[in-house]
């Protein structure tokens, strides 16, 4: 439990970080497009029909998860380290994003408060393929056993 605390202290850290003189990492072209598919692993609300828009921008890029989910993501001062762009106010409840590009794969952090205190922290790691991503959903919140999920996203659109 310590440690969970302790990599949620390190990812706000990183979100925090103001911008630095070294290069960052840039998004993989082969992450950039519309991607769809099907979720399958443990049966909760992740499993199922899923969509993502990842657009490329300058300096930066974007995450579009329907219904309404929109994250800006801007360098955040360490190689392949991003942060969001909107301010966050975390302990009233809203979402934070981080995200990390290592060797072409892009990690997505989403961490949230409760209304009780507890956490909600999930990521998603997209791996680019020949005709689209391979996604892996992990999910872990207060009082109740990790959970994971996993599907093939096809490109499509533009």
């Amino acid at each position: 439990m310590r440690r969970l605390y302790w990599l949620v202290a390190l990812g706000l850290a990183l979100l925090a970080a103001g911008p630095a003189a070294f290069a960052q990492q840039a998004l993989p072209d082969a992450l950039n497009g519309e991607f769809r598919g099907t979720l399958s692993g443990y049966g909760g609300e992740a499993d199922g029909a899923f969509t993502v828009t990842i657009r490329k921008g300058s300096g930066g890029f974007s995450v579009t998860w329907p219904p309404r989910i929109v994250a800006a993501f801007e360098p955040a001062g360490r190689p392949g380290v991003f942060k969001t762009t909107e301010d966050v106010h975390i302990l009233d409840g809203q979402p934070v994003y981080w995200a990390r590009v290592v060797d072409q794969i892009l990690i997505i952090y989403s961490a949230q408060i409760d209304e009780h205190g507890g956490y909600h922290i999930d990521n998603f790691t997209y791996v680019p393929t020949a005709d689209g991503l391979e996604l892996e959903v992990r999910q872990v919140m207060t009082g109740a056993a990790p959970k994971f999920s996993s599907g093939k996203l096809t490109r499509y659109g533009g």
